[in-house]
């Protein structure tokens, strides 16, 4: 996760990754919250992945990096940190 995050954003991305879980196993993450597939799947939950038919596919992934990336801007912009 170091080469597309800064230390600053990890905690961040693994306090939005706990709240995009939902309630059945397949809408749970089972990587690492360390890893570049756990912000990999928070990008396509954000996307609007629900988890079921199959794979996100890229401009879901993208839709939701622009996402996750307005949000960290957010809370470092607002001291929430």
């Amino acid at each position: 996760m170091e080469d597309a995050f800064t230390p600053e954003d990890r905690p961040i991305v693994e306090a939005l990754g706990r709240t995009l879980e939902g309630r059945t196993q397949r809408q749970r993450d089972p990587r690492p919250p360390d890893t570049l597939a756990h912000a990999g799947w928070i990008c396509a939950r954000l996307g609007g992945w629900t988890g079921y038919y199959g794979k996100p596919g890229p401009i879901v992934l993208v839709k939701g990096h622009a996402r996750l990336m307005a949000m960290i801007d957010g809370v470092k912009r607002f001291g929430l940190v």
